[in-house]
């Protein structure tokens, strides 16, 4: 259905800012509004830009890549958990399209400062910091601050600008160009996968700090405050596990599914799961501190007491959540708590994703148990359980040191580097390593897995089941992807993932968006625009060379289950019905056989003369 346009768009700034760091120049273009229209903001807007402005085959550590920074139009208004805010660039990583949304008021405080993009290339010939005030946009040097980790680095950043400013910031992770490498906002929220933060590191930018002063409108804010409202109220009535414990109560959930990765991913069901119970670590370890996003009444994020250890006499908080607890616990054989705290805070301080950087470590450990891999290559001993040596290998790896230098390029390239037969073990689609949900305990879920626009994701959609796979995925696919056209709105709306907890149904998330814009969207145009980003992303990653030959599963997930409920299952019930499944996912988005937008259906989704 057409999106029927009115005049009044007051919650868009209609402004990219593009900054070159190697002119240290600034310009200021016009968005046109049929632009936001079509494509909203956050994953959408970036979407449009990068497809646009990137050309085909540029180098994402070189200074032609452009770092998408992006808001949404629901930002700066009283709507509920909008303390979001997204990042587009080419991956380093995959090589393919990229997006990661994350927490934080940088998105705010940039759209505060008159922008809904900001656009950043080149490369700075010193460590610099940008900083984003209204109109006013300086390059700060970041020499003294280069080397640090994120903790010492942020407080750091934040002195660049006044009271209210937002931080965002790599340690050395980026700075070193580790694929691996995320961006952090206030510490407790990474640009997580793919690589985010090398390619800030590889612009020689440390960080960019936004404190913005400027109102931001909407063409009907009382029907947004009247939404936030009744969804917080029904919060604050409501009495559910994430409520207490945020995300780290899923391990014992998705145990029972036969989906928490155990052991790189042998099996999805982890015998000493109890050690890792929400409520035990809490009341042992936790501290009652909450490092949320900004706007939020759901407050998931929960802080930890552990060692630093990287100086043991010091007690630190570690931020620790479900995906962490899946590949640095689990999917080790670790069950104490903590060393996956500790895990965790090497991650963030040197700016690692947790999730490939657990992957990476339980990928070698299976090469170590299974010989490919020695104690003279490793210099230790690294059989699954050992939560020392996996401390010891997180920080070569992030130190690019011995066995680390090849592990740091991730599991897809070290398995090409170390040959005999551990490409059989390396856990990842299209070179990003997999999430804490194993798909062979959810039918249709590696589907998901297979065809996500930047590799292994856990948030591109979920079928509607919770079923195990041992009968056919195909009458799910339509499902799988209505959530992936939701979730496309999530993101470019800047609204958390975790609403569906409120819940915030996909109706309160347009009315949303028809009260910030005077726009007349609908279910039909939601799921037609959830049809367009996905396509564009697809003809993104299709001119960077993939097809349906790279929309496949890890040689892993084809194994039958080890142990647990889903014993004896594999992703699917078999290939052909996995091949079933994904041409019925091409036909629904109207590509080719061969996983390529038709130009019919480019036609139909309003974007035909931009590709």
């Amino acid at each position: 259905m057409e999106v029927q346009k009115v005049m009044v768009r007051e919650c868009w700034k209609k402004k990219i800012l593009r900054i070159d760091l190697s002119e240290k120049s600034t310009k200021v273009d016009k968005i046109p509004t049929d632009i936001l229209d079509k494509f909203i903001g956050g994953k959408g807007i970036g979407t449009y830009f990068i497809y646009k402005e990137l050309k085909e085959g540029i180098n994402p550590l070189g200074p032609d890549n452009i770092l998408y920074l992006l808001s949404g139009p629901l930002q700066g208004l009283p709507a509920p958990n909008v303390g979001r805010w997204s990042i587009v660039t080419k991956s380093p990583k995959t090589g393919l399209y990229l997006d990661s949304h994350i927490g934080g008021a940088v998105g705010r405080e940039v759209k505060r400062s008159g922008y809904d993009v900001v656009a950043i290339k080149g490369r700075a010939d010193k460590p610099v910091a940008l900083v984003i005030e209204d109109d006013l946009i300086r390059f700060e040097s970041a020499q003294h601050l280069w080397g640090l980790g994120v903790y010492e680095a942020t407080p750091k950043l934040h002195e660049m600008s006044g009271s209210g400013s937002s931080v965002y910031a790599i340690g050395p992770a980026g700075e070193r160009l580790l694929t691996n490498a995320v961006g952090c906002c206030e510490i407790a929220h990474q640009s997580g996968r793919g690589g985010i933060g090398a390619v800030l590191g590889s612009k020689n930018l440390k960080g960019v700090v936004a404190n913005g002063t400027q109102k931001i409108s909407a063409h009907d804010v009382d029907t947004i405050r009247e939404i936030n409202a009744r969804l917080a109220k029904g919060w604050k009535e409501r009495d559910v596990p994430f409520k207490r414990y945020g995300t780290t109560f899923l391990p014992e959930i998705s145990n029972e599914l036969g989906q928490y990765p155990t052991r790189n991913f042998r099996s999805g069901y982890f015998e000493e799961v109890d050690a890792l119970n929400a409520e035990k670590i809490k009341e042992k370890y936790g501290l009652g501190n909450h490092h949320s996003c900004p706007h939020c009444v759901m407050r998931c994020t929960h802080a930890f007491e552990t060692e630093n250890p990287l100086n043991p006499a010091e007690k630190v908080e570690s931020m620790v959540e479900y995906e962490t607890l899946g590949l640095m616990g689990s999917n080790l054989g670790i069950s104490d708590p903590r060393f996956v705290f500790k895990l965790n805070y090497i991650c963030d301080d040197y700016g690692m994703d947790t999730i490939s950087t657990g992957g990476i470590i339980g990928f070698a450990m299976e090469l170590y148990e299974q010989g490919i891999l020695t104690e003279d290559d490793i210099g230790f001993k690294l059989p699954f359980g050992n939560g020392d040596n996996a401390l010891k290998l997180a920080k070569m790896i992030a130190e690019v040191e011995g066995i680390g230098e090849i592990l740091s390029k991730g599991v897809e390239t070290a398995a090409e580097e170390i040959g005999n037969g551990s490409e059989n073990y390396a856990v990842h689609v299209k070179g990003l390593e997999v999430p804490a949900w194993d798909p062979r305990g959810r039918r249709g879920m590696g589907l998901s897995y297979a065809t996500a626009d930047i590799g292994a994701s856990h948030l591109r959609g979920w079928p509607a089941t919770t079923e195990a796979p041992n009968e056919s995925a195909v009458d799910l696919v339509e499902s799988m992807v209505d959530a992936r056209n939701e979730k496309i709105l999530t993101d470019s709306l800047e609204v958390c993932h975790f609403t569906y907890h409120l819940p915030m149904p996909l109706d309160d998330k347009i009315d949303a968006l028809n009260a910030a814009t005077g726009l007349k969207y609908d279910r039909a145009s939601i799921m037609e625009f959830g049809r367009r980003i996905e396509t564009l992303t697809r003809l993104f990653n299709v001119r960077e060379g993939i097809n349906r030959e790279n929309d496949i599963l890890p040689k892993r997930f084809w194994e039958p289950e080890i142990s647990g409920p889903r014993e004896g299952m594999a992703s699917f019930v078999s290939r052909e019905d996995f091949e079933k499944s994904l041409d019925r996912y091409y036909e629904i988005q109207g590509w080719n056989d061969n996983g390529v937008p038709t130009d019919e259906s480019l036609r139909e989704l309003g974007i035909a003369g931009l590709v």
